[in-house]
């Protein structure tokens, strides 16, 4: 399958550019990281060179003449970093196919960037409509052309362009109620969704439950950790008998979803997050809901959004006891995470220092122990099921607000989403500052080591 995948601040500096007002075609160019898994490969927008009007030789209503030497720069990088180049034009006329003009400067274009390159990678041609749509095509180095079948949008906005015929594998009657409130698009959307849920746990366990009764095509699931106990008060769905047996937490969400068998298909990793395979296949995720508490998974999966160009839910719950048997406060929060953008460092959500002192206690507990000028790192916290479900619930909606728009306001009032279950009150949070650490990372996609962490180093299964 051929994907490509944007920003939603790449996405409106394309749309603004490519559509002055005018009613001729203009023209940018993108550079663009790469992600590979299976046959799947995915074109990662990193960033945008708009082409000035005025250094264009020609523009009209159905075509666009532009000096091909401004993208050289690009080529360049492309050349040294197995880069991929995408050019993007409008069509202000709303003819929804490539033209014959555009066929003909396509094959300039894209043969003299493959003699340039010298590579075996696909590069793409993409046309905009006048409402925003995308299509594309891809350019293979024998210059052979293969459809784009899915262009994603990553905004405020959860877009996906699907250009193939597909159908649904979830069960019809079960979705007949969700068909009724979100109609036959969004819920073929959900359908076709892969979805990485990291934390089985806490917020969690009703999340993977919501998600599944959805309808979501597939559920990538993730926790190293088994069920004990303590966790029966919370983790919808496990027994005693599961305590007992100490079974995964990985093990009895997949149980649960196959024993519900609407179709949804699972994933299970008994693992920690900071893992090879596991990145791989979260990077291959439409979505991700993080459910955990480490500063440490926290950070791996704003990277793995910044990296694959997936927008991320944190949900986050604290409750404080008083210490004499009663509550002092309870909170909730919802962060959403869009690439390119604010992130939850940014955010204050944790500190380096933390993510630093769980990594070598993890790695380390000697070294750990022995240094006393290391944050601590908790091990445990009061917990609740019903304040848990309250803020994967709110989670949920706005995940299904991103896909379907049924707000009074625009989704991007809601970047957070803060719930004061004491306080019996909840407000919404606009984020606008960009993360100047994150930013750097948007759309790198496959990279030797994976993440740029050197304990991801695993040479062979990249190459």
């Amino acid at each position: 399958m051929n994907k490509i995948k944007i920003s939603g601040a790449h996405y409106e500096q394309l749309r603004a550019h490519l559509f002055p007002g005018d009613g001729l075609e203009a023209v940018a160019i993108a550079l663009c990281g790469r992600s590979v898994k299976g046959d799947s490969q995915t074109l990662l927008v990193q960033e945008i060179m708009p082409i000035p009007y005025s250094e264009c030789f020609e523009r009209s209503e159905d075509f666009v003449h532009w000096p091909t030497e401004l993208i050289n720069n690009y080529l360049e990088q492309a050349s040294k970093k197995n880069l991929a180049i995408i050019k993007i034009h409008c069509h202000p006329m709303y003819y929804e196919q490539f033209s014959e003009l555009d066929d003909e400067s396509d094959q300039t274009l894209f043969k003299s960037i493959h003699a340039w390159l010298d590579d075996d990678l696909p590069h793409a041609s993409c046309i905009m409509l006048p409402d925003g749509r995308i299509f594309g095509r891809f350019f293979l180095n024998d210059m052979k052309i293969q459809p784009v079948n899915e262009i994603v949008v990553a905004g405020s906005d959860y877009i996906k362009w699907t250009y193939e015929e597909t159908h649904s594998f979830i069960e019809d009657e079960a979705q007949k109620r969700n068909l009724q409130t979100f109609g036959k698009g969004t819920t073929l959307l959900l359908n076709r969704l892969k979805v990485g849920v990291v934390g089985c746990s806490g917020t969690g366990s009703p999340t993977i439950e919501m998600l599944t009764r959805l309808g979501i095509g597939t559920i990538v699931l993730v926790d190293p950790d088994y069920i004990d106990t303590v966790n029966l008060n919370r983790i919808v769905g496990s027994t005693k008998e599961d305590a007992l047996q100490k079974r995964s937490k990985v093990e009895a969400m997949q149980t649960n979803i196959r024993k519900i068998d609407i179709g949804t298909r699972v994933i299970g990793f008994e693992k920690n997050v900071v893992d090879y395979d596991v990145i791989k296949e979260l990077a291959d995720c439409d979505i991700l809901f993080g459910c955990v508490d480490s500063a440490e998974g926290r950070h791996i999966l704003n990277l793995i959004s910044s990296y694959y160009l997936i927008p991320l839910f944190d949900f986050g719950v604290r409750l404080d006891a008083d210490g004499n048997g009663g509550i002092h406060s309870i909170n909730g929060t919802v962060h959403y995470i869009q690439p390119h953008g604010s992130s939850l460092l940014s955010r204050e959500v944790y500190t380096t220092d933390r993510v630093r002192s769980e990594s070598i206690k993890r790695t380390d507990l000697e070294e750990y122990e022995r240094n006393g000028y290391l944050a601590k790192v908790g091990e445990s916290s009061p917990a609740v099921i019903s304040v848990n479900m309250q803020v994967a619930s709110t989670g949920i909606n706005d995940f299904l607000a991103r896909l379907h728009s049924y707000r009074n306001e625009p989704n991007s009032d809601y970047e957070t989403v803060r719930i004061g279950i004491s306080n019996g009150v909840s407000y919404m949070e606009e984020v606008t500052e960009q993360c100047s650490f994150f930013s750097k990372y948007t759309g790198k996609g496959d990279m030797v080591p994976l993440l740029g962490l050197i304990e991801l180093s695993n040479v062979s299964k990249v190459l």
